[in-house]
């Protein structure tokens, strides 16, 4: 890079879109905006600017459109990259979609003198909704730094990944039916990540699983089950480059194809679709009977087991595997639990009310009632296709 004395930015003019609205990156990123950027960085006010077109490349730029809605500033020996807000936040995703390819752009970039900052254009919309300010957290956790984001966002790093657990299991609980991305633990040192990796989901399921892996100890295991649609994509290339650099997280696609073997060989099974689902439904792990909330003593119980379901001639293979990963058709049990449900030792009526097995030992009655302190299940759980799973269950004895 030259040495440049006096601040100096590079910028894709033209957005993706650009052709089709009529509005360019320039018509947002005034050099006002630019000398307040520049002044935030440098202390200087006086700087140089070029919005460049889509052929243009450098060590920093590649030939095409603005991608991560970037500005490069380079500065004596350093060089810094700014990604800049929407002006308009209408989705959840919508002011931090262009992070995932700022961040990627960023870190494959292997100039030494860098860094990484965020800067709010001024914003129509509500820039700081708890969903926004986990968002914000993930992009601090991995290294960028908020230009202008004031006192009224208060931005913290995440400091584990524990920390991140308990803030999306904290927001999750908002708005349950906008998340795409699941963090749990199936075991002391291994943690899972389920996420939808196409469609706008993506830059949650990006950002969650670059934080996993700058945070990551020693010794502690990551790993992304990509829940895959039909023809639809996995993570970008770009993405998935990044995430093999750091080297953190093992990423494995799961689709219906891969779900179905998995179907056909298991009679217990633990497909990342069926606990995608269950997350989706229960919210985190924690046993629906006891209460335990040790991610990696809890499993999903199936309802109608799957063994069962695959003696169901009347339905088709795809039929059974839609019912062995429907959420409906489980509960979150610790281990005890699950294996009594298994058992038969206790069972569950159709009002919710958890049932000992009439020829049980009074002494092990005695053990299971008490650790089983919820009796009856909250009618939240009771939906109609649960119902249906433990009518079939109870029908045939399991």
């Amino acid at each position: 890079m030259t040495y440049r004395n006096k601040p100096h930015f590079v910028i894709k003019k033209n957005l993706q879109k650009s052709k089709q609205t009529g509005k360019y990156f320039n018509d947002v990123v005034t050099p006002q905006v630019l000398a307040d950027v520049c002044a935030r960085i440098t202390g200087c006010e006086k700087f140089t600017c070029m919005y460049a077109d889509n052929d243009y490349e450098d060590e920093f730029l590649a030939t095409g459109y603005n991608k991560g809605r970037m500005a490069v500033m380079q500065y004596r020996d350093t060089a810094y990259f700014i990604s800049f807000s929407e002006r308009d936040i209408g989705g959840r995703n919508s002011s931090v979609q262009s992070v995932p390819t700022a961040f990627n752009l960023f870190y494959s970039n292997p100039y030494p003198q860098k860094k990484l900052y965020y800067y709010f254009l001024n914003t129509q919309g509500n820039a700081g909704t708890d969903y926004q300010i986990l968002m914000y957290r993930l992009m601090k956790t991995v290294g960028f730094e908020f230009l202008n984001a004031g006192t009224a966002l208060p931005i913290a790093a995440f400091a584990s990944i524990e920390d991140i657990i308990h803030a999306r299991k904290a927001n999750a609980g908002k708005n349950r039916s906008n998340n795409s991305t699941y963090i749990t633990k199936s075991s002391t040192n291994q943690y899972d990540i389920y996420g939808k990796t196409y469609g706008a989901n993506k830059y949650e399921t990006s950002m969650m699983c670059y934080a996993l892996s700058l945070l990551a100890q020693a010794g502690q295991r990551v790993t992304l089950y990509e829940v895959l649609e039909g023809d639809l994509a996995e993570l970008p290339a770009a993405s998935l480059d990044v995430l093999g650099r750091m080297g953190k997280v093992k990423v494995i696609p799961t689709d219906m194809q891969l779900e179905k073997q998995c179907f056909e060989i298991n009679n217990s099974l633990r497909s990342p679709r069926y606990i995608y689902n269950l997350l989706g439904r229960l919210g985190p792990k924690r046993c629906a009977l006891c209460g335990c909330e040790i991610p990696e003593l809890i499993q999903g119980a199936h309802v109608w087991p799957v063994a069962e379901i695959k003696k169901a001639a009347r339905l088709s293979p795809e039929e059974k595997l839609a019912h062995a990963t429907d959420g409906d058709n489980g509960l979150w049990l610790c281990e005890n639990h699950h294996k009594m449900f298994d058992e038969g030792l206790i069972s569950i009526d159709r009002a919710g009310k958890v049932v000992y097995r009439k020829d049980l030992d009074s002494r092990h009655a005695a053990f299971i009632d008490g650790i089983t302190p919820v009796k009856q299940l909250p009618g939240g759980l009771m939906t109609e296709r649960f119902l249906y799973y433990l009518d079939i269950r109870n029908q045939l004895g399991c």
